[in-house]
């Protein structure tokens, strides 16, 4: 009777979106890297708040939905019509996916180059049923710098190894605007809840915190972050979110993180006159100055710079987001 029951059970109902399991099957060697449960350069709020939405009504079912149905319909549209990248094709791709993948050690995942989407775009697939995946498209690969490609790439992984990629999945249900990233299905046919909504916008602010550090790891010269992703916006890119900010000033960043580095985490506030964008690229750059990052990347030289503890690097980042210093989301 037993055997019956679970014969016509749901497959999508074993979906197992925990984190630990995640790390056991894409990371190598994450064991030097774990805090508490969690991969230490990951922002604190990040994994909190993911906890929080997996705790509220309806959240369940748009996540088998999102990281089971979509994500296979999704997978066969990559497998039938795009290109793998791979040592003879795509080379340049390739050697970027192999640094990464060393730098985070992280078991290199499958890349897709995309022909039919005509905009720079980079995202990232996976569930129990679906290898990792990363999805580039041609357009992208054309028109950004190896340094903006290699960030990009990293911050992908970073997404990859910190399970984002089902909660992003189930962001494309938001009708967040009209420029987010929209998959080959949606099979969720409920409405999303206010509160589940607002959880998840919440929750990619935190996200990106995570993933910028991610790419950071994976850059040659970390330090030149704050050009680069602004490089990456420039010229008006569009990401997975539908979120974009054309002609970003690279240079007042770059001063304002510099002047904020030299100001104390009590007396540090958030610049309400900066866009979401801005802010999130200040406080990422926090991250330059945390131990965390010298020791995942042991091949830079700190013997100049006074290193803040991963906790402090949290507590200022959640600051200058407009987060008021609290970690929990």
């Amino acid at each position: 009777m037993s055997d019956v029951s679970l014969a016509n059970e749901n497959p999508l109902l074993q979906i197992d979106t925990s984190f630990r399991t995640y790390l056991n099957a894409y990371t190598r060697s994450y064991q030097n890297h774990i805090v508490d449960g969690v991969l230490d350069y990951a922002f604190e709020s990040d994994f909190a708040v993911r906890q929080k939405i997996l705790g509220l009504g309806g959240s369940g079912k748009l996540f088998k939905a999102a990281g089971g149905t979509d994500v296979a319909a999704e997978a066969k549209v990559l497998f039938m019509k795009c290109n793998q990248v791979g040592p003879l094709k795509y080379p340049e791709i390739y050697d970027i996916l192999k640094k990464c993948s060393e730098r985070l050690e992280l078991v290199v995942p499958i890349v897709f180059i995309r022909e039919d989407i005509d905009r720079p775009l980079i995202y990232s697939i996976s569930s129990d049923m679906i290898d990792p995946c990363i999805v580039i498209t041609k357009k992208m690969v054309d028109t950004k710098s190896l340094d903006e490609l290699t960030f990009l790439v990293g911050s992908e992984c970073g997404k990859l190894q910190n399970n984002h990629c089902v909660y992003n999945m189930a962001f494309t249900y938001l009708n967040y605007n009209k420029q987010a990233y929209r998959p080959a299905e949606r099979t969720y046919n409920q409405t999303v809840s206010k509160q589940l909504y607002a959880a998840l916008v919440q929750w990619v602010n935190f996200a990106d915190i995570t993933s910028d550090r991610a790419g950071m790891i994976c850059l040659d010269k970390p330090g030149r972050f704050i050009d680069v992703i602004c490089s990456v916006y420039a010229d008006g890119y569009v990401d997975f979110y539908g979120r974009q900010q054309e002609g970003i000033d690279s240079f007042m960043l770059q001063q304002k993180a510099e002047s904020i580095g030299a100001v104390g985490s009590r007396n540090l506030t958030a610049d309400s006159s900066l866009s979401e964008l801005e802010r999130r690229i200040l406080a990422s750059a926090q991250f330059l100055n945390c131990q965390t990052l010298y020791e995942w990347r042991r091949d830079l030289d700190d013997k100049d710079q006074t290193l803040s503890s991963a906790q402090i690097s949290d507590v200022r980042s959640s600051i200058l987001l407009g987060n008021g210093g609290q970690l929990d989301g």
